[in-house]
């Protein structure tokens, strides 16, 4: 069915869809992360529901009979994740009303600060009320993925998504091959910086665009979120063989850095760094070189980094003027092409694979 239909989802109550919570996925490959919300904003929205507020649409990609019955999934969320999320982890008891909360309907009830559990202890009626709440869940039919993601696109379009939550939401050849190097365990278990809001698939991202510069176009570009964005829409569809390969020459240049770098490494704690280290295994592992590359050498290269800052302050003229740019450009334009190359060609030197040019 290559179209869109959609229809209300009758008695969507929030206690019906929290028992049913174990057939709703959050989490469909086009969603951004959970998780986002913040306590307040949690809180008002409980505040909403408690006092009979309208709240936006919520939309449920309908599962088949076939899918639901194979996954044990009936509906994927299209739209409303952080919503559902906030509802059912205020019922797990994840946090309490707020203290300056106001029960409208009658404010001589005080439910200031009182968790689910407490309403339901100190009033029933009014937790009876809080679960009856019916949700607005439109469900939408179609077996179209592409269409899904688009509409996950339009709906929160207004929505201040960042880039990588926009691109994710792109769909498509590209933005798939980027999840599928965001799941590799270095960034599972080495990189240092989290994953909130999809921090993993944003540094894969520009893993591939690398690739795809010096693979197809022998030159490199810049790393911004224009030149990202383009990448994903270029390799949309069509080119799945092309894809392919940028995502295996990508992995195994991965894979070398996977078995470098230590569980939470301090070294890959900014993703600034990371570029410029999977060019430099980029390189040795074509040359066959990429023993070269040891964690010590990089530590080394950072206390260097460190003792010459140092020496800049008492005796400038007498500290590494090359160190001193490679600290300069960590702070400012590290998506700038010009920036990459110089700082690659400073560190490649210094662990002994020979001056990198590109």
């Amino acid at each position: 069915m290559s179209y869109i239909e959609t229809s209300p989802i009758k008695n969507s109550t929030i206690m019906l869809l929290y028992s049913e919570r174990s057939e709703i996925k959050l989490d469909p490959p086009y969603q951004r992360m959970g998780g986002v919300w913040t306590k307040e904003k949690k809180q008002l929205l409980i505040d909403s529901i408690l006092n009979d507020y309208d709240l936006p649409k919520i939309y449920f990609h309908t599962y088949s009979r076939e899918q639901a019955s194979l996954t044990g999934i009936s509906y994927a969320v299209i739209d409303g994740r952080q919503r559902l999320e906030t509802i059912w982890g205020f019922i797990d008891g994840d946090f309490t009303l707020s203290g300056d909360f106001e029960y409208q309907r009658d404010p001589d009830i005080d439910l200031s600060g009182l968790s689910y559990d407490d309403i339901a202890k100190e009033y029933p009626r009014i937790k009876i009320k809080f679960d009856s709440f019916v949700l607005p869940v439109i469900a939408v039919d179609t077996d179209d993925e592409d269409l899904i993601e688009d509409m996950f696109y339009r709906l929160n379009e207004a929505v201040p998504l960042n880039a990588a939550e926009k691109r994710n939401a792109i769909g498509g050849e590209m933005v798939h091959a980027i999840r599928d190097l965001a799941e590799h365990d270095l960034f599972k278990e080495k990189v240092k910086f989290s994953n909130k809001r999809y921090q993993h698939r944003e540094v894969a991202a520009r893993f591939l665009l690398l690739e795809e510069n010096l693979r197809f176009e022998k030159t490199l570009m810049d790393t911004k979120k224009v030149y990202l964005d383009a990448m994903a829409r270029n390799y949309y569809s069509g080119q799945s063989d092309r894809v392919d390969e940028m995502l295996e020459a990508a992995r195994r240049v991965v894979d070398k850095m996977y078995d470098v770098f230590t569980s939470s490494d301090e070294l890959l704690r900014a993703q600034g760094n990371m570029t410029v280290y999977f060019l430099m295994f980029r390189y040795a592992v074509e040359r066959g070189l990429d023993s070269e590359i040891t964690r010590r050498k990089l530590i080394d290269f950072n206390e260097k980094l460190k003792a010459n800052r140092l020496t800049a302050i008492e005796d400038y003229e007498n500290s590494s003027f090359e160190l001193l740019e490679y600290d300069r450009l960590t702070q400012q334009g590290t998506n700038d092409a010009s920036n990459i190359k110089e700082r690659l060609s400073i560190l490649s030197e210094f662990v002994g694979i020979g001056e990198v040019k590109i």
